[in-house]
């Protein structure tokens, strides 16, 4: 078999176990423009969290079922969640370099779930 560089590199996967999920379906965040009214006159840009909770999570914040912890940066991250009950648990978005973001529409509860993430390293 022949082992280059790049055979290495492609295709690595971890499976992280026990995932407590709290972030709500119903967090939105919204970009706000704010005029200040005192003697200085200032336009003000922010985003706003609204209705829930966020739960963002870093690779680099998660160990795998060996006990490894996950890179910094993982190139073309494919996150899948494994539920481990009935509730309802699914990414928020598209998942970036270094994290992603996980909701559940359980209001009140943590459901648990298990993680599988690829790299999926494309040209």
């Amino acid at each position: 078999m022949n082992l280059t560089l790049d055979y290495l590199r492609s295709n690595r996967k971890w499976l992280i176990p026990n995932v407590a999920v709290w972030g709500n379906s119903s967090a939105f965040e919204m970009p706000l423009a704010m005029m200040e009214q005192a003697a200085n006159k200032r336009l003000i840009f922010s985003l706003a969290l609204l209705g829930g909770q966020d739960q963002a999570v870093n690779f680099a914040d998660l160990v795998d079922s060996r006990g490894n912890h996950l890179p910094q940066a993982i190139a073309n991250p494919v996150v899948m969640v494994i539920p481990r009950s009935n509730a309802l648990c699914y990414l928020v978005g598209r998942p970036s370099n270094y994290g992603f973001k996980i909701a559940c529409d359980e209001a009140g509860q943590q459901p648990v779930v298990d993680l599988l993430i690829m790299e999926i390293d494309l040209p």
